[in-house]
């Protein structure tokens, strides 16, 4: 029972990551067409990708040290 929880737990911790992921890359891309479109960008998105990138960071070696495999590993 503990163990399918722990997999439960990690499994929203991998999505968690994903979105993280996605949401930076989108703030970026965005914030790079309209900066070259409209020759102006969205000011709150690059303190916001910083915000998320710090936090995959650290949520990322979270996920890393619990399955036991240094990073780049596989």
């Amino acid at each position: 029972m503990l163990h399918a929880q722990v997999d439960r737990l990690f499994r929203a911790i991998d999505a968690l990551l994903a979105t993280l992921l996605l949401a930076m890359v989108l703030m970026v891309f965005g914030n790079v067409v309209l900066r070259y479109a409209f020759n102006s960008g969205i000011v709150v998105s690059e303190e916001l990708s910083r915000f998320c990138f710090v936090w995959l960071t650290f949520i990322g070696a979270i996920a890393v040290i619990a399955r036991q495999r240094p990073p780049g590993h596989g």
